[in-house]
């Protein structure tokens, strides 16, 4: 019940601001953090292997999505170095905001943690992705599902995904340049739910939420979320582009490591965040 009075809210205010122009200068900014295990929901301690900044650019009309590599090194809110992926299970939702904030130059408006596991039923429930793969990439997605899937594709080239098949491409990490290629394999399967989502009513995408949510973890209020559906259905029903992005950018980064062993991306953060706003302030 709860649920259901929460959603006709939401309708609401969205009727009641679909007349109204959007300020030429918003836009937010909302962290997507993606637990990679196998569980059904989201446990405390959680490393965060995908980190993704999605920004709602009503400006442009666009979508952007920016991927922060898991290795990344980054200070923590105590200024000693770290990996990306370790802030939020030692910090919380509080630390890695407020180090990304830092880091490149935005307000965040909140953050949500999910588990890779809840999103098989979003892809199926979308019908799918159809996208190309190479021999390696076959081969690991064979490996990580141990051939036994009945959807298993034949072979490299254009294939279609169900969730499950979608989910261990998404986990590659050993195919072509490491965790620059796997977080490419992610964009390239929301960017095709992106797309997907366009031609859904909001009681339908509020069915995808559903079907994700029980996996899900987040520091918005009702108010927040109200705002971000908003903002996000109305961009939606504009056609809005979806642009990718990725930190570390080429040329901005070099190996390193963080304590004595473990290996890490030392970032420039400085010109990645210049690039950022240069991404920002220009339609692609």
């Amino acid at each position: 019940m709860v649920k259901r009075i929460f959603w006709l809210m939401a309708a609401m205010l969205l009727l009641l601001t679909a007349g109204y122009a959007e300020e030429n200068t918003q836009v937010k900014h909302y962290l997507l953090l993606g637990e990679d295990g196998y569980a059904e929901e989201v446990t405390e301690d959680a490393r965060t292997d995908t980190i993704v900044v999605v920004s709602l650019d009503s400006k442009y009309n666009r979508v952007i999505m920016t991927s922060i590599l898991r290795d990344s090194r980054i200070d923590n809110p105590r200024g000693n170095p770290t990996k990306a992926n370790l802030l939020y299970k030692y910090h919380g939702f509080d630390g890695i905001v407020s180090c990304l904030e830092r880091d490149l130059g935005i307000e965040i408006e909140g953050a949500v943690l999910v588990n890779f596991e809840n999103i098989k039923p979003v892809i199926d429930a979308l019908g799918g992705v159809d996208i190309e793969i190479t021999e390696n990439e076959y081969l690991t997605i064979k490996s990580i599902l141990k051939g036994k899937d009945p959807n298993m594709p034949e072979g490299p080239g254009m294939v279609h995904m169900t969730g499950r098949i979608a989910l261990a491409y998404m986990r590659d990490r050993w195919s072509g340049n490491g965790d620059f290629s796997r977080t490419e394999r992610q964009r390239r399967v929301v960017s095709q739910l992106f797309e997907k989502c366009r031609s859904l009513s909001l009681m339908e995408l509020v069915d995808v939420y559903n079907a994700v949510s029980p996996g899900m973890k987040m520091n918005l209020s009702a108010m927040d979320i109200l705002g971000a559906i908003s903002s996000g259905y109305r961009l939606v029903s504009k056609d809005a582009d979806f642009v990718q992005f990725c930190v570390p950018q080429e040329g901005t980064w070099s190996y390193t490591s963080v304590g004595s062993s473990s290996s890490a991306l030392a970032v420039n953060w400085e010109r990645n965040s210049e690039k950022f706003h240069e991404l920002l302030n220009n339609p692609q």
